[in-house]
């Protein structure tokens, strides 16, 4: 593998290789213009309509209280690291 910078191989791309077709050549967007149809669009499309958009509200599962939320792992946690330090303290006498 050479150690050139991956840049160093791209074509120079403001250089012209000859005339260009006429209709080819880049331009600005105007407001006539319509957008391009892409398989991309399509499948965005896709996935939208297969996939139901549904509310946070309208959800069946109803959700425990945030101090439960907060304050269960918390204790399970403190528990077992209690529970840890009791074994090592067996382990050690």
């Amino acid at each position: 593998m050479s150690r050139t910078p991956a840049l160093s191989q791209l074509p120079h791309l403001l250089e012209s290789h000859g005339p260009v077709p006429e209709g080819s050549a880049l331009r600005l967007a105007d407001d006539e213009a319509a957008p391009i149809e892409s398989p991309v669009h399509a499948l965005q499309r896709e996935l939208v309509r297969l996939q139901p958009g549904a509310d946070e509200g309208d959800s069946p599962r109803r959700k425990a209280p945030g101090w439960m939320r907060l304050g269960m792992p918390l204790a399970l946690s403190t528990g077992l690291w209690l529970v840890i330090i009791q074994i090592i303290g067996a382990v050690w006498q």
